[in-house]
């Protein structure tokens, strides 16, 4: 982890999700997709900071095992 605590590093993020590949880019912002996504795929995930973009990979793969049911 990060200094502060509870504050995850993009490589903290990214090992805690080894299916995604994540990113930041020259923007600030991060961004993250599934790995197994065809290359060009827009990031379907983005966040201002790595704990935004863990949030926001939650929600994504909730909302996918929400559909599978």
């Amino acid at each position: 982890m990060s200094n502060s605590a509870d504050e995850p590093t993009l490589a903290d993020v990214q090992r805690e999700f080894p299916t995604w590949h994540c990113w930041r880019a020259v923007s600030g912002l991060v961004y993250a997709r599934r790995a197994d996504a065809p290359p060009g795929d827009p990031a379907p995930v983005k966040g201002e900071d790595p704990f935004d973009l863990r949030d926001q990979i939650i929600r994504a793969e909730s909302l996918a095992a929400n559909e599978q049911t």
